[in-house]
């Protein structure tokens, strides 16, 4: 009984504290239509899951770099060891319905949030870099790849991070790493040799971004034909696990994941060079 009286004295000051922390946000929070950013990434999310992300999208555009300090944040957050336990107990009781959001859950928002400024977030391009480089969370450091990916070309300066991240060991981490090498585009002396290198990572997952990002420098990425070529033709369409990140940037499902990483080399491959493409039998 005494167990449970301490949990409800925590619930109690963990809502106390959370209404402080949450009207200190809600001053500081950008409005736009009436609705402050928190709502319309809340909107944007929900958007995202239907592949519908006009309105927000828009909303957040319009917030503009007023939106950085709240994205950060959220990108950042991790729930305290009282917030977890908390968590766990309103799961378990029935006498009270009230649901925390967590940090997984309001990371995602974050990353959508960063999607729809673009290169408008460059402004936060060495903090991200920063979090992806040394936060000790996985999720945390992933949601800064995908973070920098969406800023595209002027988050260059990030190479030097994402180089590091593309060799992590956690191919959750290596996977959008390359993606996002590939839509922001660095040095093609420095970035396609690692590329090129990734088609031969362990995880299929991982081969197959490296190919889409390879397909992304055109042309240029010429040194990549005999490890493409040599891909389609021994490929064997194994399924493997798919990726369920809410963060992936192309979906696979069960139904697709067989031909993904197959797809994958055959794009890249008619980017680079369509001739050798068509000869291999590619469509």
């Amino acid at each position: 009984m005494r167990r449970w009286v301490y949990i409800a004295l925590a619930i109690v000051l963990v809502v106390i504290a959370g209404v402080g922390v949450w009207q200190g946000l809600r001053e500081r929070e950008p409005v736009y239509q009436g609705r402050r950013l928190n709502v319309w990434l809340e909107i944007l999310h929900r958007e995202k899951l239907a592949h519908l992300d006009d309105r927000a999208k828009q909303a957040i555009r319009h917030i503009g770099t007023n939106a950085l300090p709240v994205l950060i944040e959220r990108l950042r957050t991790h729930d305290t060891p009282l917030k977890q336990l908390i968590m766990k107990w309103a799961q378990k009781q029935a006498f009270v319905h009230f649901h925390f959001n967590s940090a997984d859950e309001r990371r995602p928002e974050a990353i959508w949030g960063y999607e729809a400024l673009g290169p408008l977030a460059s402004a936060q391009v060495p903090s991200l870099s920063a979090t992806l480089t040394n936060d000790p969370s996985p999720k945390v450091r992933i949601a800064a790849v995908w973070a920098l990916g969406y800023i595209g070309p002027e988050a260059s300066m990030a190479a030097p991070a994402l180089f590091r991240a593309a060799q992590d060991k956690d191919y959750h981490i290596r996977s959008p790493a390359f993606i996002a090498l590939g839509k922001i585009r660095p040095n093609p002396q420095l970035t396609i040799p690692l590329l090129v290198a990734g088609l031969d990572d362990p995880h299929p997952t991982t081969r197959a971004y490296a190919a889409f990002a390879l397909g992304n420098y055109g042309t240029q990425a010429k040194a990549a034909i005999p490890t493409l070529l040599r891909m389609l033709a021994t490929n064997t369409a194994a399924v493997f696990e798919h990726d369920t990140s809410v963060f992936a940037v192309y979906a696979i499902t069960a139904d697709n994941a067989a031909g993904f990483e197959k797809d994958a080399v055959g794009s890249a491959l008619k980017k680079i060079d369509p001739e050798a493409a068509a000869k291999a039998g590619v469509k």
